[in-house]
């Protein structure tokens, strides 16, 4: 079973403890990947399962919609030269530092987001690095709100949001591959899973 780097961990873990909790014979070996690391997992047969993003017309997928989180562009006060304001553009955060999650995949080209081209990266592995990367005012980046909701509620970090830099949200969804035999505790879990997200 692959998390993949936007999941919350704690919901995550809370549709899981359940039911292994009453499969106690039933080993569960969790994964961390990031950007295209769990899809790629998921293609070759090393995952049977993944909590990410996926594209919902891939029709070699069976996913269900689970939640969503919100991205949002931010940076640690004094970091920049100049004011916050709405109208910050590319071109004016290109001297900065922007931090970026390195895609897990081994194959294909990696994937980014979000990113400032000719910008300088400081590249970290997940989203818990990168908080603190960006927090200690060693670059700036996007991050799920639920990472950084108190950060900035508490004034730690500062939203870039505005007319170029905007807030998304992203759909994070539960999935698996049609076309991969499912046994009946895969099948049990699927089961729970889908019975956890109404």
């Amino acid at each position: 079973m692959v998390i993949g780097d936007l999941c919350p961990l704690p919901a995550t873990l809370r549709l899981l403890r359940q039911f292994f909790a009453q499969c106690p014979a039933t080993r569960l070996d969790l994964h961390f990947e990031a950007l295209s690391g769990p899809w790629e997992r998921l293609h070759s047969g090393e995952a049977d399962l993944i909590f990410h993003h996926l594209d919902q017309a891939d029709l070699r997928f069976d996913a269900r919609p689970w939640q969503r989180v919100r991205l949002v562009p931010v940076v640690a006060p004094g970091f920049l030269d100049f004011p916050l304001h709405a109208g910050i553009t590319p071109e004016m955060m290109r001297p900065y530092v922007q931090c970026v999650i390195r895609d897990s995949a081994r194959n294909g080209p990696p994937r980014d987001y979000f990113v400032v081209d000719g910008a300088r990266r400081c590249t970290v592995a997940d989203q818990f690095m990168k908080r603190e990367v960006i927090l200690q005012g060693m670059g700036w980046g996007h991050m799920p709100a639920y990472l950084v909701d108190e950060d900035l509620a508490q004034g730690r970090l500062l939203s870039l949001a505005g007319d170029h830099f905007r807030e998304s949200e992203l759909e994070l969804v539960i999935a698996r591959r049609r076309d991969a035999a499912h046994g009946p505790v895969a099948q049990r879990l699927w089961r729970h899973l889908l019975a956890g997200l109404d």
